[in-house]
């Protein structure tokens, strides 16, 4: 006895009455007469196999694999569709045929139909594990990738530890006062030497740049790989008077006015920057508004830096 799900589709004087002595095998077998019939039952519950004849009542052969097809695709399924009766040539090379349909077959020997029948039931058990590992991984991907707080180019927190930084540094302002900033730093001109060179030259413009930046702040001050080209550094400051454009010009002009060594010889960088800052005064700060406004500010900035004030 066999015990993977199985539908066989009857049409009016079927010629599948052949098999119903063998069907008795198969101990998870139902049998529907039309196609929407056995739609109706396979969204209620998937099968292994579908034998169908080409021509029912209400619907031809590719039609109803189609159909299968949609429903197999949102429950994340996979159906083995045999086909059985008689099948014109542009039926058989067409490519919604070649796209949807496993097997034709005319036999009418039971015992064949059988072997078929079986055939279809381990490939379709062993697409359906695969399906079934291909989710698990890919939520374990996004679970994992959640959880990662590394940029693997440059080392440095990614946006993800950016935003977890600036939460946990807002709180602290809360509880002990003063203010905090964050500083974008972006290479304006990335997608120029990527197009000149190519991706790893580019990538050592950027690591050359994070090295620089970090060598510019204090033990404390966080930098960021923020998303491609672009730096977070989140500072806290005992008020907002040092968070001013001219406070952090040396860190501007620092990353901005030196060459930096790659292998294909010292590449300038253009360099774009804003920085948002603000203070617990007129009630705590809001993570979400500083960062977009942090983004939104390096489309500004070419030759300056874009300051915002959020407590004024």
């Amino acid at each position: 006895m066999f015990d993977l799900p199985i539908v066989v589709v009857k049409g009016g004087n079927s010629i599948l009455d052949f098999f119903d002595h063998e069907l008795i095998k198969f101990t998870n077998n139902r049998v529907c007469y039309g196609a929407v019939n056995a739609l109706q039952v396979l969204e209620d519950a998937p099968a292994n196999v579908v034998i169908a004849e080409f021509n029912v009542d209400d619907m031809n052969g590719i039609e109803l694999a189609e159909a299968i097809r949609d429903i197999d695709e949102e429950r994340g399924h996979y159906t083995y569709i045999i086909m059985i009766g008689a099948m014109n040539r542009d039926h058989v090379e067409s490519e919604a045929f070649q796209a949807n349909i496993d097997m034709i077959t005319g036999t009418k020997r039971p015992d064949v139909m059988t072997h078929l029948t079986l055939a279809g039931c381990r490939i379709s058990k062993q697409i359906n594990n695969l399906l079934h590992s291909e989710e698990a991984l890919q939520k374990l991907c996004t679970e994992l990738r959640r959880g990662q707080l590394l940029d693997s180019l440059t080392g440095l927190g990614n946006r993800s530890f950016a935003e977890q930084t600036m939460e946990n540094s807002i709180k602290q302002i809360e509880s002990r006062g003063g203010a905090v900033c964050m500083l974008m730093i972006a290479i304006k001109n990335y997608e120029n030497i990527k197009e000149s060179y190519d991706t790893t030259i580019a990538g050592e413009l950027v690591l050359s740049v994070s090295d620089r930046i970090q060598n510019l702040v204090r033990p404390l001050d966080v930098v960021t790989y923020y998303s491609p080209v672009q730096f977070a550094l989140i500072l806290i400051q005992p008020d907002i008077e040092n968070c001013t454009a001219e406070c952090y010009r040396r860190i501007y002009e620092g990353v901005k006015l030196k060459s930096y060594s790659t292998s294909v010889g010292y590449l300038p960088a253009e360099i774009g920057m804003s920085i948002c800052a603000s203070d617990a005064e007129s009630g705590a700060p809001n993570s979400n508004r500083m960062i977009s406004t942090a983004v939104s500010g390096l489309d500004m900035s070419r030759d300056e830096i874009v300051f915002q004030n959020l407590s004024s």
